[in-house]
């Protein structure tokens, strides 16, 4: 049979129709009126909502009064809560409390009860008003329903108070403990993220809050720590009649990162300083909470809401709801109040025209106008505005420009080790440093023994 060499191929047919299918689909996701490399769209205006009207602001700094700056109760509701953190400078008892529970009347009364046993017990006045030293750990326990189980306050290893709901009133008491110190060495590297690697070591959630409040100011744990990472720790382990109950204090520890480099901490005369005795204090943390995830980045994504392709100008932080939000260097409140959609958020204006936002709240702690200070607790993690589940939305905007958060080091002339005292810090750190044995890897198997005294040497203080 002759063939036809006159019939036309019909493959072109089909590249073009897929291509056909493709621009129709991209159409119809608003693909082209959102993706404009050259020219980003900027972030949309936020709708404020005051009592009596709706107004556009296209500056996002929702000039409103007389607002409600707290999620509803319901936010809270459905699973019983364990609020495990440590405490920042210029809190005291009572905002601890406050800042967890939604019924103030049952704050205050807890705090009281706490206050009153802390004051009998330890012959010093203390009200729940008193200033607390940073860096004290506490707990707060709230049923399926939100409401207050039990609180525990740690204000030294051997000063641990508890308070319960006993009927109508509420009951504290101070814990019996007999202690013992060790110290004790850790090294591992990181396999997944910080937090789960600290947990797969067989250490807890409080082990990696006191590695996090060390470093506040040079990694951020959310999003800095890379697979390969490793770091090593001197540190104190607490024990109760012989066996393991928590943690003292982090004496010396390093960090080599494939993002942040070497980092060290070494603990002198109350203060960290790096190995070459610059304090590790600056005037911006790295992150405004302790949680270890980031669920968004900066940068271009599809808005998990409005389904398009949109620049997301800031990073999302996921959290449980209630966790404690922290202002990142002290500033001024310049708003508090509602966003629709950035739900309760609050501004913090800081040197050099630097401004810090804080978004998608269940409750706010502090007052336009209001003085922080760094680390000072200016909201609670919540899921208000347009928003799909728990998280911080956090943004830093300098000279009018939103930047990547997680990419600002704001550093100013960190204080550094007297001349006088330089020889004695060195022999701290050498001291220190050798009890981090090279060869002595932690990983995260369970078959390992869990008592590091089989792994490292300990030696009493």
């Amino acid at each position: 049979m002759a063939i036809n060499s006159s019939r036309k191929p019909f493959w072109p047919l089909i590249i073009i129709a897929c291509c056909s299918i493709i621009i129709v689909g991209l159409t119809a996701a608003g693909f082209p009126k959102y993706f404009t490399p050259k020219n980003p769209p900027q972030s949309a205006p936020i709708t404020t909502r005051s009592t009596g009207n709706t107004q556009a602001n296209t500056n996002n700094s929702c000039p409103i009064k007389d607002i409600v700056v707290r999620a509803t109760d319901e936010e809270i509701k459905g699973r019983p809560i364990e609020i495990t953190d440590i405490s920042s400078d210029n809190e005291t008892l009572l905002s601890l409390i406050s800042m967890n529970l939604f019924d103030e009347t049952v704050a205050n009364q807890v705090a009281k009860s706490l206050a009153t046993t802390i004051q009998a017990r330890t012959g010093k006045g203390f009200t729940p008003t008193s200033n607390l030293k940073s860096g004290k750990r506490y707990s707060i326990y709230l049923d399926e329903n939100g409401a207050f189980r039990k609180a525990t306050i740690e204000l030294s290893p051997s000063d641990v108070f508890h308070c319960v709901k006993d009927g109508d009133n509420y009951r504290s008491w101070r814990e019996d403990v007999v202690l013992e110190y060790r110290t004790e060495a850790l090294t591992f590297q990181i396999k997944k993220d910080f937090l789960t690697t600290i947990l797969g070591l067989h250490e807890n959630k409080e082990f990696s809050l006191k590695l996090i409040h060390v470093f506040r100011w040079d990694i951020d744990f959310q999003s800095d720590p890379r697979k390969g990472d490793v770091c090593k720790v001197v540190f104190e382990r607490r024990y109760a009649d012989d066996t393991p109950a928590g943690y003292g204090r982090i004496l010396f520890a390093s960090y080599e990162g494939k993002r942040t480099g070497r980092k060290t901490a070494c603990l002198f005369n109350g203060q960290y300083y790096d190995e070459h005795g610059v304090e590790l204090r600056k005037d911006y943390l790295r992150a405004p909470l302790n949680v270890l995830r980031v669920t968004s980045g900066y940068g271009w994504r599809i808005h998990p809401v409005l389904n398009v392709w949109k620049f997301h100008t800031g990073v999302d932080y996921g959290a449980p709801i209630g966790t404690p939000v922290y202002a990142i260097a002290s500033g001024v409140v310049t708003f508090q109040g509602w966003g629709d959609a950035y739900g309760l958020w609050v501004s913090v204006r800081h040197e050099n025209g630097i401004e810090s936002r804080y978004s998608h709240l269940s409750k706010i702690l502090v007052k336009k106008g209001q003085r922080v200070s760094q680390r000072e607790v200016v909201g609670l993690i919540g899921s208000t505005g347009r928003s799909t589940g728990p998280h911080l939305f956090f943004e830093i905007i300098t000279q009018g420009k939103r930047i990547d958060p997680t990419k600002v080091k704001m550093v100013r002339n960190p204080a550094s080790i007297p001349a006088p005292l330089q020889g004695r810090f060195k022999s701290v750190v050498i001291r220190e440093s050798q009890l981090l044995p090279e060869s002595a890897m932690r990983t995260a198997d369970k078959s390992q023994d869990r008592n590091p005294k089989s792994i490292f040497s300990t030696r009493p203080l």
